[in-house]
């Protein structure tokens, strides 16, 4: 009886754990507070308008095709959308290995985003909607459980979200690889995907 009551009680400690919210990833959304929002479909959204004024349309949406062309290669990162006419490139991306969070389970986040460019002379849109967590949970003798929730039911944006300090740590991370994706299609559309002296060159 005493063992039994023993292993209810180290079960119940390593539940908590696995629920609890650590300082550090604490720290860690406070250093974003305030930096994010979401869209009306409770998405987390980043919209940024970059200016070429010295480019064409054209011009602006083949660099922004490029973009995706050199970094959307896997099965999962797919362009969806791409009309010339209107100047609009729809792709749905996945960031992979976006927090591995080990304690009594070891718990796999990816997160599925969409990007949309919209193209105009001398400047474009990109908006980015992230918008469900891939989830792969392995516990003992590796029995595994994998699924898919949108981000907005799990936790910081539902403070009553299990697992609290993974969750926390893999909404830090995705809020940089979203400015990470913006940085990097400014990028592309002002300086190209290689390097000027390259596609400048005579060949």
């Amino acid at each position: 009886m005493k063992k039994l009551l023993l292993f209810f009680v180290v079960l119940s400690i390593g539940i908590n754990n696995v629920n609890a919210q650590s300082k550090k990833a604490k720290a860690m959304l406070s250093e974003i507070e305030g930096k994010w929002s979401l869209d009306d479909n409770n998405n987390l959204t980043y919209v940024r308008v970059i200016e070429s004024p010295n480019m064409t349309k054209d011009e602006i949406f083949n660099r922004a095709l490029d973009y995706f062309i050199y970094n959307y290669g896997s099965g999962k990162s797919v362009i969806q959308d791409q009309d010339t006419e209107k100047g609009r490139i729809i792709a749905k991306g996945f960031y992979e290995n976006l927090h591995i969070g080990v304690s009594l389970i070891t718990t796999y986040i990816n997160a599925w985003h969409i990007i949309r460019v919209d193209v105009k002379e001398g400047r474009a849109r990109v908006i980015i909607s992230m918008t469900n967590y891939d989830v792969k949970i392995v516990g003992d003798a590796n029995t595994s459980n994998e699924f898919s929730i949108p981000i907005v039911s799990s936790f910081p944006l539902n403070k009553k979200g299990p697992q609290k300090t993974v969750y926390s740590k893999a909404f830090y991370n995705l809020y940089f690889k979203g400015l990470n994706s913006l940085d990097a299609i400014e990028t592309s559309i002002k300086e190209g995907n290689t390097s000027k002296k390259i596609e400048n060159s005579d060949w």
